[in-house]
């Protein structure tokens, strides 16, 4: 309508110019016309346009970001479980008398290696207790927290007391049988919670549950069924280790 307009308005004055004014102006409207639309649509893919690549550039910076991570955690290889290997158990005092109590305070070293390269291993509310045929036989003994570096290992010696402790009359009777072959087999269990560490990060909760065989060879009775105290047993035995989430 406006091209129409100023055409109408040159063609009102064309009869007072020159002709050949006239068609000019006429040329340079008709001319200027299309390129003013052409400016003012272009103005609008031009802001959707920044709209785009900036949404682009955040969708490619985020697969980068990803690719980063997973392959930062694929050349890391998953944490292995730490090694609890009960070292020696020193007797202090063991004794079995009427009507089925048991005395049993002894002092076991307890160490953990932790086999990975790139992780830490955090341990924490431990505690240790000795069992005979899954009767405790001794108070929870608390382990202090500590933090296992890679390929190092961290020892633990606690102290185990349990005074006149009632055993149920079965066990009492194998109780009785192991001590006269001068045997006594018993489990050192450790239950806690472990975390790993990488770096500055730490991950994951599990409660830890370590199960200990003691098989303490304690040879000749001292008074029928009072036994040589202080004497320290090398066992070196390797423990079961278990995980639950």
């Amino acid at each position: 309508m406006c091209c129409l307009n100023d055409e109408q308005s040159v063609q009102r004055t064309s009869s007072t110019a020159d002709p050949v004014d006239a068609q000019i102006a006429i040329r340079n409207i008709i001319m200027e016309a299309p390129m003013v639309a052409v400016r003012e649509v272009a103005q609008i893919p031009k802001k959707k346009s920044n709209y785009f690549y900036l949404v682009l550039g955040g969708v490619v910076f985020l697969i980068i970001f990803g690719i980063a991570i997973t392959f930062y955690l694929g050349i890391l290889p998953l944490p292995h479980k730490p090694q609890f290997i009960l070292d020696e158990a020193t007797i202090g005092g063991l004794k079995f008398s009427d009507p089925n109590l048991l005395t049993c305070n002894m002092q076991v070293t307890l160490s953990a290696k932790n086999p990975n390269i790139n992780y830490e291993i955090f341990i924490e509310k431990l505690e240790a207790r000795a069992f005979y045929q899954n009767q405790q036989i001794t108070v929870a003994a608390e382990l202090p927290t500590n933090y296992v570096s890679p390929k190092t290992v961290n020892v633990w010696t606690p102290f185990l007391y349990g005074n006149d402790v009632l055993i149920p009359p079965h066990e009492a009777a194998n109780l009785i049988v192991d001590l006269n072959a001068g045997n006594l087999p018993l489990e050192i269990k450790v239950d806690g919670s472990l975390k790993w560490k990488v770096s500055s990060f730490t991950f994951g909760k599990y409660r830890l549950m370590v199960n200990c065989l003691a098989d303490i060879p304690l040879g000749s009775q001292v008074n029928g069924t009072n036994f040589e105290s202080g004497v320290k047993y090398v066992l070196d035995q390797p423990c079961k280790l278990r995980f639950e989430n």
